[in-house]
């Protein structure tokens, strides 16, 4: 897998306090699951709210969030506590997975990152980080 996608995700959207942590964990078969499953429920401390550009429990029915799916459609980097973790797929199709998907999902695009959390009785936190601005 190419670890190069994962440490240009947690230098660019994750809180410089929790990078090289997250950066360990991902980097350890056995510490892997637990560093993808902390998006379940710690997405919003985990990642840096200056890059987050939308979010919600509503984020793929949002038309700026379908406009985005639209406009960039290559290869990204689909992260998981299992399948499909570490396949590449196109944005599109990582999404409709993510959204089936019963657990945390992270897809690691060119200069974005979509992270949806587990889905619970209370919603499921859904968010579209960016570096630059859309």
């Amino acid at each position: 897998m190419d670890t190069t996608a994962e440490e240009r995700f947690v230098n660019s959207f994750i809180r410089k306090e929790r990078r090289r942590r997250l950066l360990y964990e991902l980097g350890s078969p056995k510490k892997r699951y637990a560093a993808v499953d902390r998006f379940c429920h710690q997405a919003p401390e985990l990642l840096d709210p200056a890059k987050i550009v939308l979010q919600g429990e509503d984020l793929e029915r949002r038309a700026e969030f379908r406009t985005f799916l639209r406009e960039q459609e290559g290869p990204c980097l689909m992260l998981a506590p299992a399948f499909p973790e570490g396949q590449t797929l196109l944005l599109s199709q990582a999404v409709e997975e993510a959204l089936l998907y019963p657990d945390a999902a992270v897809i690691i695009g060119d200069g974005f990152a979509v992270v949806f959390g587990e889905p619970m009785p209370g919603g499921r936190g859904k968010y579209l980080l960016a570096e630059k601005e859309l």
